[in-house]
């Protein structure tokens, strides 16, 4: 592969994963559903998402108000759980929607280290982020089930108060 090709893989997987912790800390805050997964994290336990062997990842840490709190790309020495994609390319097909993250894990892509509950918790927050922000045709591709129950009225009036969070926090770095 061409260090060109690489260095845009690299450069989209760094920008989806920052989404995606974005996204998940807005979600905490304004989805029931995510609040409600969420609060199943310990409290204080520190949740990562990276591609061996060097990045690109996100961290994120279950506070004790039952948020997921965005902690950036470096990785902590003490994790409670570590979902590692085992090769660059492995996180892009996952996260351009080439390959559901099940798909992914069943062909090994990927290992997790931790508690496997709190990894499939983590992975049903991730896919109701993909049903929520993204479009039905898009998120279908992504996720194992899209929920039957989710209007586009509700769709949209999670994804006002999701972004409006995003942009929120990005302007006050709370």
């Amino acid at each position: 592969m061409s260090s060109f090709r690489h260095r845009l893989k690299r450069l989209y997987v760094a920008l989806m994963m920052r989404i995606v912790g974005w996204g998940l800390r807005a979600m905490s805050r304004v989805d029931p559903v995510v609040r409600a997964e969420a609060a199943g994290f310990p409290d204080g336990m520190v949740i990562a998402m990276t591609t061996l062997p060097d990045g690109p990842g996100m961290v994120l840490e279950k506070t004790a108000e039952g948020r997921l709190r965005y902690l950036g790309g470096r990785l902590p020495a003490e994790l409670g759980l570590a979902i590692r994609f085992k090769h660059l390319d492995y996180a892009f097909r996952v996260f351009a929607f080439i390959e559901s993250t099940p798909t992914a894990f069943a062909r090994a892509r990927m290992v997790v280290d931790g508690d496997v509950s709190a990894g499939i918790r983590l992975v049903r927050c991730m896919y109701r982020l993909e049903a929520l922000l993204m479009p039905r045709f898009i998120a279908a591709r992504g996720v194992k089930r899209y929920p039957e129950d989710l209007g586009l009225g509700e769709k949209l009036g999670l994804n006002v108060k999701i972004y409006g969070r995003i942009a929120l926090d990005l302007v006050t770095r709370s």
